[in-house]
């Protein structure tokens, strides 16, 4: 089944509009962590980005954990007799 025009044109588009956030991303960062990097680095970077970013975001959308409140820190006593405190 053929694609009409007008189809290929968003797609391309949208590909496009998706390619030039991640380059500005890419970009951002590394101006963040002021970190150099050449355009063939840079491009290398913003496929990498792109291809694990769903992946990564993925590991956070997980239905079941949603009202879970991670443990930061705990404090356990090593000694015995004494009682492990709540953490805060």
């Amino acid at each position: 089944m053929a694609v009409p025009a007008e189809g290929r044109l968003a797609a391309s588009t949208e590909e496009t509009a998706v390619y030039r956030d991640v380059t500005v991303r890419v970009r951002s960062l590394l101006a963040a962590a002021f970190l150099p990097a050449s355009e063939k680095q840079i491009a290398g970077l913003v496929a990498s980005y792109a291809a694990a970013r769903p992946g990564v975001d993925g590991l956070f959308d997980v239905p079941e954990a949603r009202y879970a409140s991670p443990v930061l820190e705990r404090r356990v006593s090593t000694r015995p007799g004494e009682r492990d405190e709540e953490p805060a």
